[in-house]
């Protein structure tokens, strides 16, 4: 962990990884091992609901909001497929087609761009519905540790391209940092696949190739080089 993490944080983060890294060894059935990861994403919602009272009510972040929704987002395999598998599990196979048809124009929009021409597209994720994400419930680590305190200032930002406001949350940050960075170290721990990859390129492939959980669970990468971050 980075020194830039309070003593509390540092002591949240340990002792994630350490459980979830007990879970997944003592974990004999690969159909399994995913949903461990899945279930101890509720530690994000733990720590946020155990910030400070007075952080918490500074959060600027409402549903119908989908600002932060428009840069790219870069997740782990497992977060990855946890979200194809609930778009498989909760759509029906009109919206599943829909879904993959956007990811789709998603990964030809990104395919061969620099990290700087991803961003300046301001490209919407493709999961995003009425402005509001429709996977919640299974959105990846970095959407789930991002809070603000200035709407205004994310649309600032968002227009400029860079953060010339401060909007983040401190308090709130490090806690989810530390549960984020706790899990796919656990993850890694584990063997599974550490590369980071952008979430809409992978999700794409997920959705496509029944072979990435497989890929996965064999502790190889779990999507193409192209997939990337």
């Amino acid at each position: 962990m980075s020194t830039g993490f309070s003593a509390a944080e540092e002591a949240l983060y340990h002792k994630t990884a350490r459980a979830v890294l007990a879970q997944l060894r003592k974990t004999g059935n690969p159909a399994a091992l995913l949903p461990v990861l899945r279930v101890a994403q509720k530690r994000f919602d733990r720590a946020f609901d155990a910030a400070p009272a007075g952080a918490r009510a500074t959060v600027a972040c409402r549903a119908g909001c989908g600002t932060c929704c428009h840069v790219p987002v870069g997740a782990q395999a497992h977060e990855v497929l946890i979200a194809a598998e609930y778009i498989q599990t909760h759509s029906t196979c009109a919206d599943l087609e829909a879904v993959i048809a956007r990811v789709a124009v998603h990964r030809a929009a990104f395919a061969g761009r620099t990290p700087d021409e991803r961003l300046a597209q301001r490209r919407p994720c493709a999961l995003l519905v009425e402005e509001n994400c429709s996977i919640y419930g299974a959105r990846p680590g970095s959407c789930r540790s991002h809070h603000s305190h200035d709407l205004d200032g994310c649309r600032t930002n968002l227009a400029a391209g860079i953060d010339r406001v401060d909007v983040l949350i401190p308090a709130i940050r490090g806690r989810m940092f530390a549960v984020m960075l706790a899990i796919d170290q656990a993850a890694e721990a584990a063997g599974f696949d550490a590369q980071a990859y952008d979430f809409g390129s992978a999700l794409h492939e997920a959705l496509t190739d029944s072979l990435c959980v497989v890929r996965w669970l064999r502790r190889q990468p779990a999507f193409s080089a192209a997939c990337q971050e």
